[in-house]
């Protein structure tokens, strides 16, 4: 009894503020905050919360309004970014909530002129209501943007506490995000009063040339100095006053085309801190980014329009290339369960291969996609959804691709587009509730690595289930049928990794096989047949030549890495994590690691000592390669007591039943 009234007080608490909103009002020495949808049962309360200090200011809620003065807020810390919630208190349980962004919220900017305080709210990744506040002599606003060729025209002005005459110039700083490279603009500057001052003047693109890279991103600066030519103002250029950002692709002000056609210089408004900054990238990625931009609008409005739906399920695999991993196996076995009669399934998923059980298939980047994305009570990915948010009561099931290896998210310290990326990991990460691992090794880096402290699920990948089959022999001979490869012959699988440092454009790689492929034709063709199995961000970049196809196959497109697993005879592989799954099947392992130092030390760097650790030879040269194929028993002979331990240590839990435990546990 005493269980279910706990129960119940913290469901009624919950309920009194789960869609509460803040609207935040300027009046002449406070500011106030009009709370709404809010239950007047129990204590309720607006929390003001620092980021950096965790110093906090709190208020009753009295009717709907909350006052605080300009001064209250401002001691908090003289820069400081303050998070929301409401707070509800019944008897002695109480919960708090992270108070959601309101378009009411959208444009406001408080310049408190007796303290000299600055007052903005703006809108998280995490789509929740935060403000900035700081203490500055000038108030900004940009009223024109417009390109002039490939070059950006700017105009605005200045409220200051400063007298005019007191500046001497005013500068554009555009600085670069990842090596802080910048280049500055003086622009023409004129004081219209006492307390005003204009500012107009282009900046050309070509002066920052010799440092623009595809994908860099550059942020802008308005910079202020005085007749002693010291800086008395510096700033990120702030566009929140600009235009409405109602709808995420309006963030999106301006493209610019560059000499080469394909090549765009784009200004844009950054979520969260609502400045200006420039993106220069390619064509086909810009509209990549927009059409997601236009799809996180989508997701927005049907989050508030219509209620999530406890009965479906969104499927996604390696950003919706293929029908396959964990998430592909989570299926087959709710099918097979037969979970098909309680959900509705969607599949993001754009490739060729059919998928059983008939579920709503949709495109990533479709209108679709986003809203069944926002209706979806269950979330389940390999990698990462392009919203980095998701609803009340949403449950999301982090299925992960593979067994480390090289290093991951936090923990990999040489420059590069993964380092570059994490935070988009730490972001979705926050949303986990369950994170698979294949074992204890795992989890223990994902939890560092991406920061994660809710449920690792330490129950075995539901894709390797596939190897303890009862049927596999038979499987292993429909599958080489299907794909056409000789009966008679052995399977080799090529499947390496691709490399940071060999990127063509943004998120674009480039790979050169180093098998001589003319040593393979001529020594083993007869025996052997060769799968190049590329990784996602390399697969379009290889070209078999005619001459090689009947015993070199390019099965990069193939969807299911596992199946291909079952039909192969050795493994040849890299730094991938592929050899952890594959070391299921008890078959041989090439390690070759042509460029092992350069990519240890440069690239990425290591978990394991490679040299020590793995279950098969390193070879850096294709003629090691193919002898070692030639002398494999002689290989296992070697590896065998190496090989055992390894999988002693990372797939000892496997056995067959890892989709069946995970779906007990999450569904």
């Amino acid at each position: 009894m005493v269980n279910f009234i706990k129960r119940f007080l913290k469901l009624s608490v919950k309920r009194n503020i789960q869609n509460h909103k803040v609207q935040i009002i300027k009046n002449e020495n406070n500011v106030s905050f009009k709370v709404t949808n809010v239950k007047n049962v129990g204590s309720n309360y607006l929390v003001l919360k620092d980021r950096s200090s965790g110093r906090r200011i709190k208020k009753k809620i009295k009717g709907s309004n909350v006052n605080f003065s300009c001064t209250e807020i401002f001691n908090i810390g003289e820069k400081a970014i303050l998070d929301i919630y409401v707070v509800c208190r019944i008897y002695n349980k109480h919960i708090k909530k992270r108070t959601p962004f309101s378009n009411d919220n959208l444009g406001i900017n408080i310049f408190d002129k007796e303290s000299n305080i600055k007052l903005r709210p703006f809108k998280t990744k995490n789509n929740y209501l935060s403000i900035i506040v700081e203490k500055s002599y000038f108030s900004q606003k940009v009223n024109t943007l417009k390109a002039i060729g490939h070059n950006l025209y700017i105009e605005g002005a200045l409220d200051s506490q400063v007298t005019p005459k007191e500046v001497n110039k005013v500068e554009v700083i555009l600085t670069r995000r990842d090596n802080k490279k910048s280049y500055g603009f003086e622009i023409q500057s004129s004081s219209v009063d006492k307390q005003r001052y204009e500012f107009k003047g282009l900046l050309t693109m070509d002066k920052i040339r010799n440092d623009l890279a595809v994908n860099s991103r550059w942020d802008l600066i308005l910079q202020v100095r005085n007749l002693k030519n010291s800086v008395i103002f510096k700033e990120l250029i702030n566009m929140s006053e600009f235009s409405n950002f109602e709808n995420e692709e309006n963030r999106y002000l301006l493209v610019n085309k560059d000499i080469d056609e394909d090549m765009q210089f784009v200004f844009y408004a950054t979520m969260g801190k609502e400045s200006l900054a420039m993106w220069y990238t390619d064509k086909h990625q810009f509209e990549k980014t927009y059409n997601i931009a236009k799809g996180k609008s989508i997701f927005n409005k049907v989050c508030e329009s219509n209620p999530i739906n406890k009965k479906m399920i969104f499927f996604e695999s390696f950003l919706g290339k293929s029908y396959s991993g964990n998430p592909k196996y989570i299926y087959e076995k709710l099918l097979e369960m037969g979970y098909s009669n309680q959900f509705i399934f969607i599949w993001s998923y754009s490739g060729n291969s059919s998928i059983p059980g008939n579920p709503i298939v949709v495109e990533r980047e479709s209108e679709e996609y986003f809203k069944y994305l926002a209706e979806s009570k269950y979330w389940v990915n390999n990698i990462i959804f392009p919203v980095h948010r998701k609803r009340e009561g949403n449950i999301y099931l982090q299925t992960w691709h593979g067994t480390p290896l090289k290093k991951l998210g936090f923990d990999i310290e040489v420059d590069g587009p993964e380092k570059l990326a994490r935070e988009n990991f730490y972001l979705e990460s926050r949303n986990w509730d369950y994170l698979i691992s294949a074992n204890r090794y795992s989890s223990n880096i994902f939890k560092r690595a991406f920061k994660f402290n809710k449920r690792v699920l330490e129950l075995g990948y539901p894709a390797n289930d596939i190897f303890f089959k009862k049927d596999i022999s038979e499987l292993r001979y429909e599958l080489k049928e299907n794909i056409g490869i000789p009966k008679d012959k052995k399977v080799i699988l090529y499947a390496p990794t691709w490399r940071d440092n060999e990127s063509s454009a943004s998120w674009q790689h480039s790979f050169e096989i180093k098998i001589n492929l003319n040593d393979f034709m001529e020594k083993l063709s007869d025996e052997y047949i060769l799968l190049l199995r590329m990784h996602h961000l390399i697969s379009d970049s290889i070209v078999i030549s005619n001459e090689y196809k009947d015993h070199i196959f390019n099965v990069s497109s193939y969807d299911d890495i596992q199946e291909l697993y079952v039909i192969s005879d050795i493994l040849i592989t890299d730094y991938s994590s592929v050899f952890f799954e594959f070391a299921n099947t008890k078959k041989p392992i090439l390690f070759f690691a042509y460029d092992f130092n350069l990519y240890k030390e440069e690239i990425r760097g290591f978990y394991l000592d490679m040299k020590k650790d793995l279950p098969g030879p390193i070879l850096e040269s294709s003629e090691e390669l193919l002898n070692s194929i030639k002398n494999i028993k002689q290989v296992e002979l070697e590896y065998k007591s190496s090989y055992a331990q390894f999988v002693k240590k990372y797939c000892e839990i496997e056995d067959g039943n890892s989709a069946r435990k995970i779906i007990e546990k999450v569904f």
